[in-house]
């Protein structure tokens, strides 16, 4: 079975090329590929389903914003709804703001994160377009000093997300979870109830967990390469439930032209076609290693030209 491939963030005017360069890249046959951007839009499906095997996996995040603000569902569904869960109508409204959050017991906050990956599941459900989805992200603040909080909160908008609303027919829709890098130090953490109950939600919830290893284009690719692998081998040497996430990791990192913080690329200044030797030689070093797939982040301005793009996807294809 070829390794996935993922292919996110992008403007919907950015997709042509997109396709465009799937089709010359010759993926292997029956090579998974997930394509999705923020946003859900039925020309994007339309485009990405252009494609064979392709899943449209549109993009949602966990930080305040639109879905936030209230519960937005047809009213013969809220009626569905509030008919076979009750207590359902005390979370039509705003989610508390996110420090207040952080101070609720872990059981109202774990609550409100099932709510609001239900909401990203009612617009899911509501398209009727997508496969799958790809949740942004795993925060760094989940390794921090409020990282128990952090992640009961992401904990139940996994639930959210995977279950979605089974009074209203929702069944299990597992995604893609992106890995935040300085979150990749929590697999070594000594395993807790807390820690085990996230574990746990986030295997239920993944196709695949994508490490934000956004190496810098500079030094030796295959010591960068050991470097970009350090949250993998720590889920490795974990128990069996962060083992069985280790065998679902895909390496994420970017084009490298668009230079943005934390995102690494091509932060020296290479020429194109040095850069372009330097993310294959990383490429390739992370297929020997035994990802499971490669995820792409960032199709914006300078990573979005033909050239660029052809050229990342014909790297892809020799490694997947």
């Amino acid at each position: 079975m070829p390794r996935s491939v993922v292919l996110s963030y992008f403007e919907p005017r950015e997709l042509a090329t997109i396709v465009a360069a799937v089709r010359r890249a010759h993926l292997p046959q029956g090579t998974p590929l997930f394509i999705g951007s923020y946003g859900v839009g039925d020309r994007i499906a339309a485009r990405v389903h252009e494609l064979p095997h392709a899943r449209y996996a549109p993009m949602f995040h966990i930080q305040p914003g639109w879905f936030w603000e209230r519960r937005r569902l047809a009213k013969d569904l809220e009626r569905q709804l509030l008919a076979r869960s009750p207590r359902a109508t005390h979370l039509a409204g705003p989610l508390p703001p996110l420090t207040q959050l952080l101070r609720l017991p872990s059981a109202t906050r774990v609550t409100w994160g099932v709510e609001l990956g239900s909401r990203f599941r009612d617009m899911l459900r509501a398209a009727a377009i997508a496969e799958t989805w790809q949740l942004d992200e795993i925060v760094a603040e989940c390794a921090g000093a409020q990282g128990r909080q952090y992640r009961e909160l992401t904990r139940g908008v996994l639930r959210g997300l995977t279950y979605g609303r089974p009074g209203l027919g929702d069944r299990t829709q597992r995604g893609l979870v992106w890995w935040a890098k300085t979150a990749l130090v929590l697999p070594s953490r000594a395993i807790t109830p807390e820690l085990s109950a996230f574990w746990t939600m986030l295997d239920r919830a993944s196709i695949h967990l994508i490490g934000e290893e956004y190496p810098d284009f500079a030094g030796d690719p295959r010591a960068a390469a050991r470097r970009g692998a350090a949250g993998h081998e720590r889920l490795r040497r974990g128990g069996p439930v962060r083992q069985k996430l280790a065998r679902k990791y895909v390496s994420g990192l970017t084009p490298g032209f668009r230079l943005e913080p934390g995102l690494g690329g091509n932060v020296r200044g290479l020429p194109h076609d040095e850069a372009e030797r330097w993310r294959t030689q990383y490429l390739r070093a992370r297929a020997a290693a035994g990802v499971s797939g490669f995820a792409e982040f960032n199709f914006r301005f300078e990573n979005s030209p033909a050239a660029v793009v052809n050229e990342l996807l014909r790297e892809l294809a020799a490694v997947v």
